[in-house]
């Protein structure tokens, strides 16, 4: 019934209740005041209401539901789509299924959900929370204040935050996350790339997948990382963490405090460090590895090279694969290492270590303190030193190795020759081949080597030894004490010697050989003739060829030999006994003169033998034993058979001179006057020089025997003493003769019928009986 309340059920089966109530759907129902429900099965109520689709619901104040199934509810709420419902103030649903609430909120997406205030659900099944939060993309999500999630999938939360990726998710305050399945959190970030995630204070992840985390980070690479303080992460799968780090390269690792890697595959860390090359890394402070694969560590180390290594305070490593460590030290050279202070490795494959030191030859090495390996292969160690040449090695106090395979130890030495060695204090090898060692020592010749104190080895293969020696002459050599030896293959040795012709030998004490070739042994000897030699005690062989020994001798002529003391040579190429009292009375005891074959003594002539006898060829050519009486036939021997033979003498077994013995060669041998005496002649000899010029012998005349011509001197030569048809036969002196046992001592005998004694009357004298056929007599 109406009762004046304006109440209009038109629909079939609907009811009007309240005032001016409308219910024209089918089993519609309206109530309260001013609704209306106008769908089938619909239901308004409240306040100006209106339910217009089938079987929706608008309940409250002003609300309208147009959609099938909707429901509206609170106060200007609509829900206009199929299901959908709108609740709270001035809410909208305006999709299907969609669902408003709160105040002020709308859900235009497909089931989706619009909740606080101001919000809006735009997205198929997103959601909008909190205040001025809107949800654009399908299945997102936002909530806060004045969050968007516009992406689909995309969720956006906490305040000012956006999301415009797909599968994004924003968080925070004014976070970004623009790209797909992106993250943004924090306090204004931004996640732009693909997957990307942003959190902290003003970080941004612009790369896909990239990460940025801390305060003011970005993280623009592809996969990469930025964490801490303003680092960036530039690079592909790059990583920045610390306070203003940079990883530009692809793959590269930052951290620390302003560090930057900017090659691929780099890591930087510590403070100020930079890794700059492909595959580099630095770490320390100030540190830089620019080379490809180089490492730099330290404080403002540098890694230049590749594959180099620089570590430590200021070091540089900039040769390709080298490696400097400690301070301020530099590797220059291709696959070099410097290490310790100052030190510098120019050289391909060089090594400096120490303080101050430079390796500069390629494959050198220098260690120490100020020491420079200059030369290819070199080695210089200790202190100042120097290996200037290749393959040298110098080593000890301010030594310097400066020919090419030299080497020089010890202290102040220097080895300036090829292949030169110069040890001990102060010694100096320029020679090639050369070698100085002790003090102050010299070896300026080829092959020259000088050793002891203050020695100088300056001809070329020449030997200095002892305490200021001299050996100035190829292939010399001196030694001792002041010795000199000047001249080609000489030898000085001994106090004060000196050797200064060539091939000669100074031994002793101030003695001098000053001939070619010549000898100078024992005290103020003298050998000044050519391949002569002087020995005893203030002797002199001044004759070329000459010997002098003993005391106060003088050898002057050629070839002549003397000893003894205070006595002059007589004779060239002969042998002297002098026998003077003094210096002012000269003399000789004997001499032997070479010419002639003469010889003398002053004095008495002994022997072991007790006849003297000659030579005498047999007549038959066989030998006759010694003890048997002979005789002549024309010049030759025979057995004595009868006493009544002129009996020559007796064969001697042991004489103590022979005679016409031709015992040094063919008693023809030389040309003869009619009286027999050897003829002689004088023969030029023209001087001898060497290569050079230099006089080795001067010009002589010798005197010599004239040779026969028709002597062969290489036929070989039996002397007579050897050969059986010579006997020696006993003309004086007290002889063993063969007797028949008859001969008693006092007594006489004479040969008998085969050359045997026997007792006579008279005849020779029969001394004494030696055994029972053998006496002894005098000859005379």
């Amino acid at each position: 019934m109406d009762c004046g309340c304006n109440r209009i059920a038109s629909g079939v089966c609907s009811e009007a209740e309240g005032t001016n109530t409308i219910a024209s759907g089918f089993a519609s129902h309206a109530e309260g005041s001013g609704t209306e429900a106008a769908g089938s099965a619909s239901h308004a109520e409240g306040y100006l209401t209106r339910a217009i689709a089938d079987t929706s619901h608008a309940e409250g104040s002003n609300t309208i539901t147009e959609g099938a199934a909707s429901h509206a509810e609170g106060f200007f709420t609509a829900a206009t789509a199929d299901a959908a419902h709108a609740e709270g103030s001035n809410t909208a649903a305006t999709a299907d299924a969609a669902h408003a609430e709160g105040s002020f909120t709308a859900a235009s997406g497909g089931s989706a959900h619009a909740e606080g205030t101001f919000t809006i659900a735009e997205g198929t099944e997103s959601h909008a929370e909190g205040s001025n939060t809107i949800a654009i993309g399908a299945a997102s999500h936002a909530e806060g204040f004045k969050t968007e999630a516009a992406a689909d999938s995309s969720h956006a939360e906490g305040s000012g935050t956006r999301t415009s990726g797909s599968a994004s998710h924003a968080e925070g305050f004014l976070s970004v996350a623009s790209a797909d399945a992106a993250h943004a959190e924090g306090s204004t970030t931004t996640a732009s790339g693909p997957a990307s995630h942003a959190e902290g204070l003003l970080t941004v992840a612009s790369g896909n997948s990239a990460h940025a985390e801390g305060e003011n980070t970005i993280a623009s690479g592809v996969c990469s990382h930025a964490e801490g303080l303003a680092t960036k992460a530039q690079g592909s799968n790059s990583h920045a963490e610390g306070n203003g780090t940079f990883a530009f390269g692809l793959n590269s690792h930052v951290e620390g405090n302003g560090t930057s890697a900017i090659g691929m595959n780099s890591h930087a860390e510590g403070n100020g460090a930079s890794a700059i090359g492909m595959s580099s890394h630095a770490e320390g402070n100030g540190a830089s590895a620019i080379g490809m694969n180089s490492h730099a560590e330290g404080f403002s180390a540098q890694s230049l090279g590749i594959n180099s290594h620089a570590e430590g305070s200021s070091t540089s490593a900039e040769g390709a694969n080298s490696h400097s460590e400690g301070s301020n030290s530099v590797a220059f050279g291709f696959s070099s290492h410097a290490e310790g202070s100052t030190t510098k490795a120019q050289g391909s494959n060089s090594h400096a270590e120490g303080s101050g030191v430079t390796a500069i030859g390629t494959n050198s090495h220098a260690e120490g303190l100020n020491v420079q390996s200059v030369g290819s292969n070199s080695h210089a160690e200790g202190f100042n030193a120097q290996s200037i040449g290749s393959n040298s090695h110098a080593e000890g106090a301010s030594t310097s190795a400066q020919g090419s395979n030299s080497h020089a130890e010890g202290s102040s030495s220097t080895a300036s020759g090829i292949s030169a060695h110069a040890e001990g204090s102060s010694t100096r090898a320029s020679g090639n081949s050369s070698h100085a060692e002790g003090l102050q020592t010299v070896a300026s010749g080829l092959v020259a080597h000088a050793e002891g104190s203050l020695t100088t080895a300056s001809g070329n293969n020449s030997h200095a030894e002892g305490i200021l020696t001299t050996a100035s002459g190829t292939n010399s050599h001196a030694e001792g004490s002041q010795s000199i030896a000047s001249n080609d293959s000489s030898h000085a040795e001994g106090f004060f010697t000196t050797a200064s012709a060539a091939n000669s030998h100074a031994e002793g004490r101030f003695t001098v050989a000053s001939g070619s070739s010549s000898h100078a042994e024992g005290n103020s000897t003298t050998a000044s003739g050519n391949s002569a030699h002087a020995e005893g005690s203030e002797t002199t062989a001044s004759g070329d060829f000459s010997h002098a020994e003993g005391l106060r001798t003088t050898a002057n002529l050629a070839g002549a030999h003397i000893m003894g003391r205070f006595g002059v040579s007589m004779f060239p190429y002969s042998w002297h006994v002098a026998n003077g009292l003094n210096i002012a009375m000269l003399g000789l005891a004997a001499y032997l003169e070479g010419a002639t074959g003469n010889m003398a003594i002053d004095g008495t002539y002994t022997s072991g033998g007790a006849d003297y006898a000659e030579m005498y060829e047999t007549v038959d050519g066989a030998p006759i034993e010694p003890g048997f009486f002979v005789t002549l036939e024309g010049d030759r021997i025979k057995h004595a058979v009868s006493p009544d033979d002129y009996i020559v003498g007796v064969v001697s077994a042991r004489p103590t001179m022979t005679g016409d013995s031709a015992e040094l060669r063919w008693a023809e041998a030389y040309l003869k006057d009619e009286w027999g005496k050897v003829r002689y002649e004088s023969i030029l000899i023209p001087e001898k020089s060497d290569s050079e010029g230099n006089i080795i012998v001067a010009a002589h005349t010798v005197k010599q025997p004239i040779m026969n011509p028709d002597w062969d001197p290489a036929r070989a030569y039996i002397p007579r003493r050897l050969r059986p048809e010579w006997v020696p036969v006993g003309l004086v002196g007290k002889l063993r003769a063969r007797d028949d046992g008859s001969c008693i001592p006092n007594g006489y005998c004479l040969p008998n019928g085969e050359g045997i004694a026997t007792a006579s009357a008279s005849g020779y004298r029969v001394l004494r009986r030696i055994r029972a056929n053998q006496i002894l007599i005098q000859l005379k």
